[in-house]
C-alpha cells in the first residue's frame, strides 16, 4: 500500500514541489520514497512494504527506460499475470506485483485492466508517446484525484498533495457542502475543492497533447441471472478471494465486528491460514455487545482476540486529524482508533465492507419494496403537484418522498442528513443558489446504468456506486492510511462482484431478511447466534457526547457557520438548543464541517 502524486505540465516546477507533494503522503507510505521527474513529467512516491520488502521500489522505471509507473495497491492475481507475460518473453527483476503491472501495461496497453485483479490507482508514463495513463480499481477501493487546465494536469492519492503545487487553485466548491449536507461525504467526482476531481471507480484516464479522454473499463452486469450451484460457486469465489489476499511478507489480521461478514472472512481466513488469525474489534465499552459477538467468534475459531475500547476523549483526539474534506460518517472514529491499536500488531488487515451492498443486507432496501406499489400508485395521481405544497415535516418523510417522485429518482442510498426539502428554510440565500447538483439526481444516474429491471438490482447498484465507494471504502482508507495499514476487501474482488450481481434476487433478500445466500454459507463456519443475530451497526453516543464533552467545541462551530453564511440564523438557533436525539448526526456533520474550515479556510466566507 503505497501514496504517489505527480503531474505532466508545460511549465514544470523544481524538485522540491514534487518533494514537497511526496511529503504529504508520508502516512500512507512511511518505509520508503521515490522520485522521479523528467522534462514536463514528475512521478513521487511514498511505499508501505507489503510484499517483496528489498526490491519493487517506486516509481519503477522500465528496462529501456521509456515507461514509468507509480502505484498504490494491490494486484492479487500478479502470479497469474507473471507466467503469461513470462510466456511472451518478458523477463522480471523483482519478485512483486509492481513491476508485474508495469510489464502488463507495456504489453497490453489499457486492455491490461481487463486482466487485473485487484485494487489499485496508477499513474502511468510512456516517455516515447508522452501519453500519461490514470486509472481507478474496478470498485474503487484506492482514491485518486486529479487537477487539470489548459497546460498541466496534476493527480495525487490525496487532494493534500495535488494542493503543494503552485497552480492548483482552492476555490471552495459550495455545491459539494450540499452534498455534504445531505450524505455526510461527497460523491464522485465533486470534491470540496471546484477544479479538483475525484476519478471515479473502474475509470481510466488517457491525457496526451493536452487532451483528456475518459472511460469506464468496467461495469456489473445482473444480467443474465445465474442460479445453477449459486451457493457452492459463491462460497469457491469468497476462498479465492481471501486466499489471493493472504500473500504477505508481513503480518496479517482481521477487522471483525461481530457480524456475519466480517466473521465469515475471519472464519474462511483462518481455513486458508496456517497460522492463528489475528482478530482485531473496538467497542464502546468492555463486554458491549457487538464486541462479545466478535469474542465469540474468535473463541469459535480459536483465533487471537485483540478487544480495543473507544471513548468521548479519543473521538477529541481522532476529530483533530483534519481530513482533506468534510467527512461525517460517525463510524471513522472507531475505525481510526481499531487501525491505531491495530498498527502494533500487524501491518495488514481483511474487512467485510461490501456484502452489504452486494447482497441486500440493509433493512432499508426491504422499505423500499414494500413502499414502491403504494407510492406508483400515488405518483400517478395529482400528489406530484401538490407535494411542494405540504409542510416540510410531511415533505421529509420517505413514503411522501417516494410517491412525488418517479422510480429512478427515489433512492439515493443511505437517510439524508438535512434533505433538500429543507434547504429554502436553513440555509441562507446566497448559499441556496450555489446549489446545483443534488444526491438524488447523481444516483439517477446509476440507477439507468444498472441493466436490470428490478428494482432491488438497482437499489444495490447504486449503493456501490455511491455509498460503498464513496463512504465507506473513503472510511477505511481514510482509517487504515492515517496509521500506516494496509486493508484488503474480499467482497470486493471484482469477479465475486459479477457473480453475485448476476444471482437472483430471491437468493438475496426474502422478506425482511437480506444476505440469504451468504448466511447459508456462514451455517457452516460460524455460531447460529452470529449468523442469525439482528444487523447491529456501531452507533456512538453522539448525542451525549455532544451535549457534554463536546459542547463548547459545538456551541463554537455553530456559531461560526453562521458567520460563514451557509444557515441562516433561525436554522442555527433552532439547531443548538438541539431538541431530539435524531439532530445528534447532523450536528456532529456541521461540527466536522467547521473544523474542516478552520483548518483550510478559516477566512472563508460565501
Amino acid at each position: 500500500m503505497c501514496g504517489f502524486t505527480g503531474w505532466v505540465d508545460l511549465d514544470p516546477l523544481n524538485l522540491q514541489v514534487l518533494e514537497k507533494m511526496t511529503k504529504t503522503l508520508e502516512r500512507r507510505g512511511p518505509d520508503a520514497s521515490g522520485i522521479f521527474i523528467r522534462g514536463k513529467v514528475a512521478l513521487g512516491h511514498r511505499r508501505l512494504k507489503v510484499i517483496d520488502s528489498e526490491g519493487s521500489s517506486q516509481p519503477m522505471i522500465s528496462a529501456d527506460g521509456r515507461y514509468v509507473l507509480a502505484y498504490n495497491g494491490e494486484i492479487y492475481n500478479f502470479g497469474e499475470l507473471r507466467k503469461e507475460l513470462e510466456a511472451l518473453g518478458r523477463g522480471f527483476q523483482t519478485r512483486g506485483d509492481t513491476e508485474v503491472l508495469l510489464q502488463a501495461l507495456i504489453v497490453w496497453g489499457e486492455v491490461a485492466l481487463e486482466k487485473v485483479v485487484g485494487m489499485f490507482a496508477f499513474a502511468f508514463w510512456d516517455l516515447n508517446t508522452e501519453t500519461l495513463l490514470l486509472a481507478r480499481d474496478h470498485l474503487g477501493v484506492k482514491p485518486l484525484y486529479v487537477y487539470r487546465d489548459e497546460r498541466r494536469i496534476l493527480f495525487g492519492s490525496e487532494i493534500r498533495a495535488l494542493l503543494e503545487h503552485p497552480a492548483c487553485p482552492c476555490t471552495i466548491n459550495p455545491n459539494a457542502i450540499g452534498l455534504y449536507l445531505e450524505c455526510q461525504y461527497i460523491p464522485s467526482p465533486h470534491t470540496i475543492y471546484q477544479k479538483i476531481q475525484k476519478v471515479p471507480p473502474a475509470t481510466v484516464l488517457r491525457y496526451k497533447n493536452g487532451s483528456l479522454d475518459q472511460r469506464l473499463f468496467w461495469t456489473p452486469s445482473y444480467f443474465p441471472k445465474c442460479e445453477e450451484n449459486a451457493e457452492e460457486v459463491l462460497e469457491k469465489k469468497l476462498r479465492e478471494s481471501i486466499r489471493s489476499m493472504l500473500i504477505a511478507d508481513v503480518p496479517l489480521g482481521a477487522f471483525v465486528s461481530g457480524g456475519i461478514d466480517s466473521s465469515l472472512i475471519a472464519a474462511l481466513m483462518q481455513q486458508e491460514s496456517r497460522q492463528k488469525v489475528e482478530m482485531f474489534s473496538i467497542a464502546l465499552n468492555h463486554g458491549h455487545g457487538e464486541q462479545q459477538h466478535a469474542k465469540t467468534v474468535a473463541e469459535h475459531l480459536g483465533a487471537r482476540f485483540h478487544p480495543f475500547v473507544v471513548s468521548a476523549t479519543d473521538l477529541m483526539e481522532t476529530l483533530q486529524h483534519g481530513f482533506d474534506e468534510p467527512f461525517a460518517d460517525q463510524a471513522i472514529l472507531p475505525t481510526l482508533i481499531l487501525s491505531r491499536e491495530t498498527k502494533k500488531h500487524v501491518k495488514v488487515v481483511l474487512t467485510g465492507e461490501g456484502a452489504d451492498e452486494i447482497f441486500a443486507g440493509y433493512s432499508n432496501y426491504a422499505k423500499r419494496l414494500k413502499d414502491r406499489a403504494f407510492a406508483n400508485r400515488l405518483y400517478r395521481t395529482p400528489f406530484p403537484y401538490f407535494y411542494p405544497m405540504l409542510p416540510t415535516k410531511l415533505r421529509k418523510s420517505r413514503l411522501c418522498m417516494a410517491s412525488s417522485r418517479a422510480l429512478s429518482r427515489r433512492y439515493s442510498g443511505v437517510p439524508k442528513l438535512f434533505a433538500r426539502e429543507t434547504y429554502p428554510s436553513v440555509l441562507t440565500q446566497d448559499f441556496l443558489s450555489f446549489q446545483e447538483n443534488t444526491i438524488e439526481m447523481i444516483a439517477e444516474g446509476f440507477f439507468f446504468e444498472c441493466n436490470s429491471e428490478e428494482y432491488l438490482d438497482k437499489m444495490l447498484h447504486i449503493d456501490t456506486r455511491l455509498w460503498l465507494a464513496d463512504d465507506l471504502l473513503t472510511k477505511v482508507d481514510l482509517a487504515t492510511m492515517t496509521h500506516s495499514i494496509e486493508a484488503r476487501v474480499p467482497y470486493l474482488d471484482h469477479r465475486l462482484v459479477d457473480f453475485a450481481c448476476a444471482l437472483p434476487t430471491k437468493l438475496k433478500m426474502e422478506g425482511m431478511n437480506g444476505k440469504m445466500i451468504l448466511k447459508n454459507i456462514a451455517k457452516k463456519y460460524l455460531p447460529a447466534e452470529i449468523v442469525h443475530r439482528p444487523k447491529w451497526g456501531f452507533v456512538m453516543p453522539l448525542g451525549d457526547w455532544l451535549s457534554k464533552e463536546l459542547k463548547p467545541w459545538l456551541t463554537d462551530a455553530l456559531f461560526n457557520l453562521e458567520k460563514r453564511n451557509i444557515f441562516n440564523k433561525k436554522a442555527i438557533r433552532q439547531l443548538r438548543e438541539f431538541p431530539k436525539k435524531s439532530d445528534a448526526m447532523r450536528l456532529y456533520s456541521l461540527l466536522v464541517l467547521e473544523i474542516w474550515f478552520q483548518r483550510f479556510a478559516n477566512n472563508h466566507r460565501f
